[in-house]
């Protein structure tokens, strides 16, 4: 017997935490369960990385700069996206004002429960996915970034004991052109891996280590992120240079949700409970 799907929708706030998408039924009825696929949720912003099985088989640890050119076409099989997620209606709108690949039609469903699994269903396209909640204990928050020197836009998410870290590269991709073809038909291997020098890692927190475990970038993999609130609104992380010299990159927090204090490896039990958004900054 099926369980009952439950007749209302759930609320943004109801789907914090953290979910890995079990099933994929596309618009020509292909059925993937290979794909991995994490999709963590704040308070209201989110990120999702989707790595297919032979994009992972095919990627070792190095640095961006030293892939030949077949291990960043590889790259390109990733799907990795985040922003805010809003409801209207019964719709879900996944607003995603970061994508590693360029935006093509909006990110829109519809979720229902179904005992443990949500369903999504779409609205612009026809597909169906089941997602199933991880466990997760702990605060909840995040916050918008942009790197001044750069230019470069960001997100830190936090739910519970799963984090994700989002970088944008420094230059946009043009709309409506597959990511793929661009590098291919990048000028040369300088250029192919500009486009794909875009972060997207999610990981764990473990005794206030935040450790990535997954990411489109293969060498972040491993890194130890190690946010540290810089003042009333600027944010601190380790991060590694294309050919994966470390350093730390100095980020303006421009809004935040939550907990700001949850976002400070320092201070990741559940003694930031009173701590609060500085004034500001929302």
């Amino acid at each position: 017997m099926s369980a009952k799907p439950s007749a209302l929708p759930p609320s943004v706030p109801e789907l914090t935490g953290v979910w890995h998408r079990s099933l994929l039924v596309d618009a020509d009825g292909h059925r993937d369960t290979t794909t991995v696929v994490t999709w963590v949720q704040g308070p209201a912003r989110y990120a999702d990385l989707r790595q297919p099985a032979e994009c992972r088989r095919h990627l070792g640890g190095g640095a961006l700069s030293g892939l030949r050119f077949e291990e960043l076409l590889a790259l390109t099989r990733q799907e990795a996206f985040a922003g805010r997620l809003r409801r209207r209606s019964d719709v879900f709108h996944w607003a995603r004002s970061l994508d590693f690949g360029p935006v093509t039609l909006p990110d829109a469903g519809r979720l229902r429960r179904e005992g443990a699994v949500l369903v999504e269903t779409g609205v612009h396209v026809p597909y169906l996915e089941h997602w199933r909640p991880g466990r997760t204990t702990g605060p909840s928050a995040a916050c918008e970034l942009l790197d001044r020197e750069t230019g470069c836009a960001g997100l830190l998410i936090r739910a519970g004991d799963w984090f994700a870290q989002v970088r944008d590269r420094a230059e946009p991709v043009p709309a409506g052109t597959p990511l793929e073809e661009l590098v291919r038909g990048a000028a040369d291997l300088g250029r192919a891996r500009a486009l794909l020098d875009f972060e997207l890692s999610l990981g764990r927190i473990d005794r206030g280590r935040w450790t990535v475990e997954r990411s489109t970038l293969p060498h972040r993999v491993g890194a130890v992120l190690a946010p540290a609130l810089d003042g009333c609104a600027g944010l601190l992380v380790s991060d590694a240079r294309p050919d994966g010299t470390p350093y730390t990159r100095a980020f303006e927090i421009t809004a935040a949700e939550g907990l700001l204090a949850a976002l400070h490896s320092t201070g990741t039990d559940t003694r930031i409970a009173r701590a609060s958004v500085p004034e500001g900054v929302r």
